[in-house]
């Protein structure tokens, strides 16, 4: 560098940098607080404020990966710090400068010789040493928790790192959000999950969480009777811990009606039983009930708790249902489990899958149970196909391959419902998809019954049809819940077109069955209409926020939105052009029939959870998000008008919410979420202030939390068949009613009006504890 150089790197500025680095490099305005508010919006794990200028540049060096490059996954060699005089070199924060100001750790301080010329601020020492220390801790952590990932090469990767960026939350204290998964207390959901919605409503929570906070909330003080009220009314459902297996049996005439039931809709898609089998051991059974065979007690049990949800329109066998999953659970943990290594065991474990989803008993860990099924299915051989093992006749053939096709059914269906891993492999089985013939061609003997040409109607025909389209739907809950895959919006769109393509021909297929004898029916067709669907929903909810404000990802905004209308048309057809009063009278709901005309897929959707319930609740969250966006988007002069046949879904949707409560559901706070959400539409339409929609989102929140209270009084008081209420349980209930009406809000309470923990407490599925505090992913 020759003389003239040198003199003009002199002449730089000496005024000291008060911007962090972040906000230097990005060239935009910083706040100067710590963190500043630039690297809170950016999330940005640390806000590192450093010096600039020519003393700085002698004696400072970076110490290590800036955090904006931590964050975008760019790997950064860190520099060397040239020697000082006096010093072989220099360690890592040893040194700190403002503006000309040396601080050594050791608490010592050295002047440049052209401070006395500098007009910069003057600093507090030990102030600076507590932000030398805050920062080196800061810095340790991030450096600590940050490993380059190498490719097959060896070579550094440039995608971004796994790492775990912690922000403040205006409800529940700290966020946890991570690469393609949120965690949640104890649990690690995947990008499926419902949960990645919630935060979009953000609007409508912080009403609430204002409200948990003020000493005297009237709608704070119904959520707390009403979740005291539920839990009495929770009890008084549970069964005794005794258990008696095949005690609870109703008539002949009601299991007849209940085995029919679930022979006409679940068995019907997922197979499961061979039916003529079934059947013959049925009458069997009802010939001496006492002698009858365990496993197979336990299974028809089973089979009238699936069928228990489409009984009628009021569940009224609901806590039956629950008896019958207690019972079979027992079964399942008792001593001596090589007993249940057969056939019969496998098709038990499958129907309390389904039947725990049915009768709301851990719904929402049914992922779990899965895992237990896959693996005994696999230590039974099921993954590998008959062909390949020792000789067995067609009947024992096929029915290994519809219970392996059925487990890759549920499994994949309870890992979207959980935001977990399928953990399907194609790899690592390969049992051939089921033939199609009839039940009434397979016998127990060596004859072969011959496969019937893809264009005749069986009883296998719907099951094979929607098994074609698993592995398109197996790559799209693969791509959202396992971390080894990469999920760009161009995987989004590919994933897309060979769903479109597999749809199409699941519905042409469907299509062509209509023009011969025999034809699946209107729940048939509806439900795998609703199982395909949903994948298209699933697959684009990632990219549904952030569409609000990105106009490049409108076609995932377009497909959410069409695609939940379509699926909540799907189970309730009248819902776009004629919705349900939202909040009519217990006395007419008593005289008026839940669903319309014996519908039976609404009827389920209505009476028991699973994943028509997920479904639906999904649908109604982005259609309500969608006419808040429409909405605030609107620039016209005149009032805003959103689209008629959403708003009328979502109306819909709320009533539907407050059916469930009243045939059954506990928890009422997805009742109270909905309606304030609809509250809150409402204002935007008629161009309310927003201190005036906040006033009409707390009384509305009110009003619901009453009306819920009055139908859980209705559930908790006792029935006509319950006169041996244990003393505990009527002591409880007469607490409840007692509770002061005066009540105050206490600071010591740790609880959140909101519990985001599971899906039961947001959309209103009751759960079996309460878990303190909530987290968000994408907020």
């Amino acid at each position: 560098m020759d003389e003239s150089q040198s003199v003009k790197t002199d002449r730089r500025r000496r005024r000291p940098a008060l911007s962090c680095v972040s906000c230097r490099r990005s060239k935009i305005r910083c706040d100067r607080n710590l963190p500043c508010g630039a690297c809170v919006r950016s999330k940005h794990k640390t806000c590192v404020y450093g010096p600039q200028g020519r003393h700085s540049e002698v004696t400072s060096a970076p110490i290590g990966p800036h955090p904006a490059d931590l964050l975008s996954g760019v790997d950064s060699e860190p520099a060397v710090s040239p020697v000082t005089s006096g010093s072989s070199h220099t360690h890592r924060g040893d040194v700190l400068h403002e503006g000309h100001t040396t601080l050594s750790l050791n608490g010592s301080t050295s002047v440049d010789s052209t401070s006395s010329q500098s007009h910069g601020p003057s600093f507090d020492v030990k102030s600076l040493l507590d932000r030398i220390k805050d920062l080196e801790r800061r810095l340790e952590d991030s450096t600590r928790n940050y490993s380059p990932q190498k490719n097959a090469a060896g070579r550094p990767r440039t995608t971004e790192p796994d790492f775990v960026a912690t922000y403040p939350s205006y409800l529940a204290g700290e966020l946890h959000t991570m690469n393609k998964s949120v965690i949640t207390k104890t649990r690690y959901l995947g990008q499926s999950h419902w949960m990645n919605q919630i935060g979009s409503f953000k609007c409508i929570l912080e009403i609430f969480d204002q409200q948990h906070l003020e000493k005297n909330s009237e709608p704070i003080a119904m959520v707390n009777r009403c979740k005291a009220l539920a839990r009495t009314v929770k009890a008084q459902r549970a069964p005794a811990q005794a258990v008696k297996f095949g005690a609870s049996l109703p008539p002949r005439e009601v299991a007849d009606k209940l085995v029919d039931a679930y022979l006409r809709t679940s068995e019907a898609v997922l197979r499961i039983l061979h039916v003529p089998s079934f059947r013959k051991e049925y009458e069997i059974f009802w010939l001496s009930p006492d002698s009858a065979d365990l496993p197979f007690l336990i299974q028809l049990q089973l089979v009238m708790a699936i069928g228990a949800a489409v009984y009628d329109d009021h569940y009224t066998l609901r806590k039956s249902a629950m008896q019958w999953v207690y019972e079979a659970q027992c079964w399942l943990i008792s001593p001596v489990p090589k007993t249940r290594l057969t056939i019969t065991g496998l098709q038990v474990m499958l129907l309390l899958c389904l039947a725990q989803q049915t009768a709301l008993v851990g719904q929402d860990l049914v992922w779990i149970s899965v895992g237990q099924l896959m693996r005994t299915a696999m230590y039974m051989g099921l993954h590998r196909d008959p062909k390949k093992l020792p000789k067995m006749n067609q009947l024992r053939s096929e029915i290994r391959r519809r219970l392996w096709n059925s487990i890759l059914e549920i499994a994949l269906q309870t890992s979207l419902d959980s935001g977990g891993p399928p953990l399907i492999y194609p790899e690592q089985y390969d049992t051939c998809a089921p033939a199609n013939v009839d039940d009434d061609q397979l016998k127990d003997d060596d004859m072969l019954a011959v496969a019937n040409p893809p264009d005749k109607f069986t009883d296998m025909s719907v099951a094979i049809a929607f098994h074609a389209s698993f592995s398109a739907r197996l790559a799209i809950a693969r791509l959202l819940n396992e971390i080894g895959t990469k999920n760009t919006y161009d995987d989004t769109i590919q994933l897309h077109n060979q769903l479109s393509t597999a749809y199409k021909s699941l519905s042409q297929q469907l299509q062509r069955f209509s023009l011969g004898d025999r034809q699946p029916t209107g729940f048939q067709r509806r439900l795998v209409d609703l199982l395909v669907r949903r994948y298209f929903m699933a697959l684009h909810l990632p990219y549904f926020g952030p569409a609000m404000n990105e106009p490049a990802y409108a076609f995932s905004r377009k497909t959410v939105v069409e695609i939940s209308a379509k699926l909540y048309s799907t189970v309730f057809p009248a819902a776009s052009f004629s919705p349900r009063p939202m909040r009519p009278q217990i006395d007419d709901l008593r005289q008026m029939s839940i669903v319309p005309d014996e519908d039976e897929l609404a009827r389920f959707a209505t009476s028991a959870a699973g994943f028509p319930r997920n479904i639906l609740s999904q649908a109604s969250m982005a259609i309500g998000l969608d006419l808040q966006t429409q909405l605030q988007e609107d620039d016209s002069l005149g009032p805003p008008t959103p689209r008629a046949d959403l708003l009328n879904i979502f109306r819909d949707s709320i009533a539907w919410i407050y059916r469930r409560i009243y045939i059954g559901e506990t928890n009422s706070k997805g009742y109270l979420f909905s309606l304030a959400l609809l509250t809150n539409i409402e204002g935007l339409m008629k161009g309310l202030r927003r201190a005036d929609i906040v006033d009409s989102v707390i009384k509305a929140g009110t009003d619901s939390m009453r009306d819920c209270f009055e139908l859980l009084k209705q559930q908790a008081a006792p029935q006509p068949d319950e006169a041996a209420t244990t003393i505990d349980t009527q002591l409880d209930f007469d607490t409840m009613m007692a509770v002061d009406q005066d009540w105050k809000y206490d600071n010591t309470m740790q609880n959140v009006l909101f519990n985001f923990t599971n899906i039961d407490s947001v959309l209103g599925m009751p759960t079996g504890t309460d878990m303190m505090g909530a987290d968000f992913s994408q907020w």
